[in-house]
């Protein structure tokens, strides 16, 4: 069966191969010549066997220890690279167990080398947070309050991811979402408003299944807002991708505010104007730190379990 010759890059970079590709009196230095034109196959065999074939070719050992020595180093840095891709898998597996996937990926590309790697844009942001959380806790044991949250955790991600929301974080039994990040078509005070109504409706379904089991009931206060954040990876050693700003301290304090005004959702008018706002209605005009005006706060009807959101 004839050799073909080796590539010209691989005959360029090794002149004896070029020789030992069209004929020669030794079969092992022809092997080993047809063997380098197959570059990839070389780049993935072990250390040992490159440099046994080095040292097997002769007559001229010197040339051939050299070529083994670099075919030997092709194949480390192979197996390097293979070795980077299995943890950088790994990584981003990890990162996506204990936050979103789409954050998961933003943080694995970007790294914590760049502190401040992100950008700024309008976006609605959506906190909420059980009532009555301590009360509902009394008396359990802590395996029983990490289980009451863990199943709180799964029902709000599952409500605000099913309305296109990202969830930001959980803070104990408080979680924080933003709206038109991971997809930035419009209408994303329509997808807050959705996600709220959803939370809303699961809040209830979790309380019928608790009240067979002759438990109390759950039930949230949401606060939404929107305007311009910054999201990004924030920090060095210890690195969150999160949104920043004015915006976010205000959607916080409108869930803070349902607590003393008659309403479980309450809305800034930016957030309605953005979504729907035709079963909005306006609860108070006030001024809310944070925010640079005076803020319309409207509510929203929402599905509690009891009726009409009060």
């Amino acid at each position: 069966m004839p050799l073909r010759e080796p590539p010209a890059e691989t005959a360029g970079a090794f002149p004896w191969l070029r020789r030992a590709g069209r004929g020669g009196p030794n079969p092992v230095r022809r092997r080993f010549a047809v063997a380098a034109g197959r570059g990839p196959l070389l780049a993935a065999a072990p250390m040992p066997l490159l440099l046994g074939l080095a040292a097997a070719t002769t007559p001229e050992p010197v040339t051939l220890g050299l070529a083994g020595l670099a075919l030997a180093c092709l194949s480390l840095r192979v197996q390097r690279l293979r070795r980077s891709a299995r943890a950088a898998t790994r990584h981003r597996n990890n990162l996506a167990r204990l936050t979103a996937p789409a954050i998961a990926r933003l943080i694995a590309e970007t790294g914590s080398a760049a502190p401040r790697a992100g950008w700024e844009q309008e976006a609605t942001v959506l906190f909420a947070d059980i009532r009555g959380f301590t009360r509902l806790c009394e008396g359990l044991a802590p395996g029983d309050v990490a289980a009451f949250l863990a199943d709180f955790r799964t029902r709000a991600a599952g409500a605000i991811e099913a309305a296109g929301g990202l969830i930001d974080k959980f803070v104990g039994d408080e979680v924080m979402a933003l709206f038109g990040v991971s997809d930035t078509a419009p209408g994303d005070g329509d997808r807050a408003v959705a996600a709220a109504r959803a939370l809303a409706a699961a809040m209830a379904a979790w309380s019928r299944d608790r009240a067979q089991a002759g438990l109390p009931p759950v039930r949230l206060g949401i606060g939404l807002h929107r305007g311009p954040v910054f999201i990004g990876i924030i920090g060095t050693e210890r690195v969150e991708f999160t949104a920043v700003g004015d915006t976010v301290n205000v959607a916080r304090r409108l869930e803070q505010m349902t607590r003393t005004l008659p309403c479980d959702c309450l809305a800034s008018e930016a957030a309605v104007q953005d979504g729907t706002s035709s079963e909005a209605r306006i609860v108070a005009v006030r001024a809310v730190r944070g925010a640079r005006a005076v803020l319309r706060l409207f509510t929203l009807r929402l599905d509690t379990g009891e009726g009409a959101d009060r």
